[in-house]
């Protein structure tokens, strides 16, 4: 089981940092929930809401601050419509300032699977939430901040659906006997992208329950018979057996004042109840109402968990909209700018923005503020119109600290919301700003590269710095090869963001320099406060060129002393238990890091590669070794479920953009690979097994049609981790770009391959007489068991080969003698007699 990642959260009662933030917590996609089918003809329908027919009769197809824009793969014309009419539908019911954006597959799914779906990152402290410590799904999240979040054309919701099924592809509800609806199947598996999922985990091996954490905010209404909450945890251990009997109860329920208003039903129990079948199922239960309660044809059956056949339902129905108005869908956010530390005792003017879907009931918008933790005083704020309010903080004096925060309520919910958001207990979080001495220096965040490119100079350097009452000025000290320049004094973009370049324009900086330089960062304080970055040392980044460009291109990769690569977390090394040098990554390589847990470490080759114009001679060859977190068995590469991989990539147009030579790959595209790692792991999931040479593969990529004859095209070899699992790492040898080695292994047998004197005490010579020198020829010998324990080039232009080896202090027995090129080798075996 994949380890949980934990966040350390605002404590009950905690106070905001002076600066609002929000906080991506996991961006790759979360398991997907999927729609299973059911054989049975169920011949029921459920009409569109009444606000999607109203807006079809105006010919206005969605409000309008709402718009889903989506990305078809693979999808018929036919199918793509009645997808588009599903689209439509969540319009009519949806207000949100920014686009969703759904990346939709038309592909073959598992058996029984008629779709699958998921957000594709996962927020948490977003400004203008509900609630400061859940998990809200990117879509809804950037309807709550009114801004995107993970940038701008990424898709919020990643689903997939089965281009094997018998849809029902019209839009008027009518499926037949055998024919799935596939308006309503997207409507539900979008309704999953957009916060109907709970993100609950279960083990098979000891029956333990649990959820991320922080929790989805769709968990953290669900409650037990008993009334208690899932996710509080001074009841349930997150995860623990008891949480595993709750999944598998069969009662199990979403508890809000909304969602009991819209259970229109005869019975007492008002709570909606959830899928919580005795068996847990992965992918649905938890995340769906219950099947049983809201079976076909109820207004309520869109979000359980399997369609049957013959069925359509083209309304979430009144239960589905009020979860979806009480996770956040329905809005009052409070946007407001905190006040930062100062040096001046004066009034402050406290301002906010109120943006609600429905309206904002009068007298309701409040700012509440205390002194040095004495008595909170609460005071009306003014409204100055356009949803704008205002209100004064009188002068505390001196060295006090300040704390506040603001009230609002709608007509609509009556709920009262609260800025910064309170915990999902209902406890109040406080912004806080001190008047006094400012002794608090700026923090500094900057990530040098590891090289740059003479064709990337003048080399722009940006910053990121923030301070408590703001930064003053920011500037670089550098030197080049160590003779000191001028500095240079950053320009600044926004609050946090300083640019400047380091330029020829004091002196030239060419291939094989090195740059060597600090930041350093004064804020406005009446006595500055400075910050050094790093904070011993310096950055040192190296200046390098791209080499000319050839055809071919072949390195046995034993040394780089040619420097024909750069980059960081790569290095052409011998490993402990290995016969010769080769690229290696670091073993084991490093978890993602930085603001969304991802890294990606790259090594390139400054040799630029010209297509051939025979696609069948555009290809490159290596030996390597995969030690990097497997997949799931089913994913697909840029699917859920695909983790860490490596890459081969090329650039076309200097480095401004990369494509694929073929998609990623892990440990699981090799059995021998997917056993080692699996042969020894830590308690976090990591693989702990080492790489050994007998696990080298050869792999071969073809440059066409990725790119064209005659394109000059930059390669670089690419390792992507994510926060969670690692491993050993990926090593690659025997590299050949291009090189005509199609064709060497008739040329070593025409050669004549023997091994003298044979059998040997472990001292002998390969030999062969070529009619033309052949390069890139190497010699490998391997044991019986396969393991490689020697391998040595042989030198260009030789027509007559004749290569010393020397066994003497291996044990007695056979080995194999191969001499060729990458894959295309020719063996002879040897004994070693003592």
């Amino acid at each position: 089981m994949k380890k949980l990642l934990s966040l350390a959260l605002l404590a009950c009662g905690a106070v905001m940092p002076s600066l609002a933030q929000t906080f991506v917590l996991d961006p790759r996609p979360v398991p997907e929930t999927i729609c299973p089918a059911r054989p049975e003809n169920m011949f029921t329908k459920v009409d569109a809401p009444e606000s999607y027919l109203a807006a079809q009769r105006t010919g206005r197809k969605g409000t309008a601050a709402s718009r889903i824009e989506v990305t078809y793969i693979g999808f018929t014309p036919e199918a793509q419509a009645a997808f588009q009419y599903a689209v439509d539908i969540w319009q009519s019911l949806l207000n949100s300032p920014v686009p969703i954006r759904v990346r939709a597959t038309w592909t073959p799914l598992g058996t029984g699977v008629l779709g699958s779906a998921g957000t594709t990152a996962l927020y948490t402290r977003v400004e203008g939430g509900t609630r400061s410590d859940v998990l809200y799904p990117v879509a809804l999240a950037e309807k709550l901040a009114g801004r995107e979040l993970n940038g701008s054309g990424l898709a919020d919701i990643n689903a997939q659906f089965s281009s094997t099924f018998n849809w029902y592809l019209g839009t008027d509800g009518k499926p037949g006997a055998g024919q799935y609806d596939l308006v309503s199947v997207v409507l539900h598996e979008l309704g999953h992208g957009l916060g109907f999922q709970a993100g609950t985990t279960f083990s098979t091996t000891n029956s333990q329950g649990g959820y991320s954490e922080p929790p989805f905010n769709f968990a953290t209404f669900i409650e037990n018979e008993a009334g208690q909450l899932i996710t509080d945890t001074r009841i349930f251990t997150n995860p623990s057996a008891a949480l595993g009997t709750l999944y598998t109860s069969n009662a199990l329920y979403f508890d809000s004042p909304l969602a009991r208003s819209a259970n229109n039903t005869a019975s007492t129990e008002k709570r909606p109840k959830l899928y919580a079948p005795t068996s847990f199922s992965t992918g649905s239960s938890i995340s769906h109402l219950d099947e049983a309660t809201y079976a076909a044809g109820n207004e309520n059956s869109l979000m359980s968990p399997q369609f049957g056949a013959a069925e359509a339902i083209h309304s979430p129905g009144p239960i589905t909209m009020a979860i979806f108005n009480e996770i956040g869908w329905f809005n009052t956010a409070i946007r407001h700018t905190p006040l930062r530390d100062t040096e001046i005792a004066q009034n402050y003017v406290v301002n906010a923005t109120v943006q609600s879907d429905g309206t904002v009931t009068p007298g309701s918008v409040k700012l509440t503020y205390s002194i040095d933790n004495g008595a909170a005083t609460t005071v009306a704020m003014t409204s100055t119109g356009n949803g704008q309010y205002t209100a004064t903080i009188p002068n505390p004096g001196l060295g006090k600290t300040v704390r506040y925060y603001i009230t609002a309520a709608d007509n609509e919910t009556g709920r009262t919301y609260a800025s910064p958001a309170t915990t999902r207990r209902g406890v109040i979080n406080q912004y806080q700003f001190f008047v006094g001495p400012d002794v608090v220096p700026p923090v500094v965040r900057h990530t040098a590269p590891f090289f740059i490119l003479t064709t990337q100079l003048p080399y722009q350097i940006t910053v990121n710095a923030t301070d408590n009452i703001g930064v003053n000025s920011v500037v670089v000290e550098y030197n080049v090869n160590g003779v000191s320049r001028p500095n240079v004094t950053l320009t600044r973009q926004n609050d946090t963001t300083f640019v400047g370049s380091i330029s020829t324009a004091a002196g030239a900086i060419v291939s094989g320099d090195v740059i060597n330089y600090r930041i350093i960062a004064n804020d406005v304080a009446s006595i500055p406060n400075r910050t050094i970055n790093p904070g011993a040392g310096l950055y040192t980044v190296r200046v390098v060129a791209i080499k000319p460009a050839q055809e071919t291109y072949v390195n046995a990769l034993n040394s780089d002393v040619q420097q024909d690569f750069i980059g960081e977390g790569f290095t052409i090394t011998q490993p402990a238990g290995f016969t010769s040098p080769a690229i290696n990554s670091d073993h084991p390589y490093k978890d993602g890091v930085g603001v969304d847990f991802e890294s990606n470490i790259i090594y390139n080759l400054l040799v630029p590669i010209i297509v051939k114009n025979d696609p069948a001679q555009a290809v490159m060859r290596f030996d390597e070794i995969v030690l990097v977190e497997p997949s799931t068995a089913t994913a697909t590469f840029g699917s859920t479920g695909f983790f860490d991989y490596v890459i081969v990539e090329g650039s076309n147009d200097n480095g401004t953009t990369w494509k694929a030579l073929a998609p990623g790959y892990n440990s699981r595209s090799n059995t021998a690979w997917l056993t080692r790692w699996n042969s020894a792991t830590d308690a976090d999931g990591n693989s702990t097994a080492v790489g050994t040479p007998d696990l080298y593969v050869g792999r071969t990529l073809n440059l066409s049609p990725t790119f064209a004859a005659g394109d000059v095209v930059r390669l670089r070899f690419r390792l992507f981790s994510d926060q969670l699992s690692h491993g050993w790492g990926w090593a690659i040898d025997n590299l050949a770009i291009q090189s005509v080695v199609t064709g060497v292994k008739e040329d070593v047998k025409a050669a004549g391959l023997t091994v003298y004197p044979n059998p040997s005490t472990g001292q002998f010579t390969v030999s062969a007489n070529f009619a033309q020198p052949v390069k890139g020829l190497q010699v490998v010998v391997r044991n019986m068991l396969g393991q490689e324990v020697l391998r040595r080039d042989v030198p260009n232009g030789t027509r007559q080969v004749a290569v010393p080896v020397d066994l003497s202090g291996y044990a007695a027995g056979i080995y194999q003698i191969s001499l060729g090129a990458g894959s295309e080798m020719v063996s002879r075996k040897v004994m070693v007699q003592k």
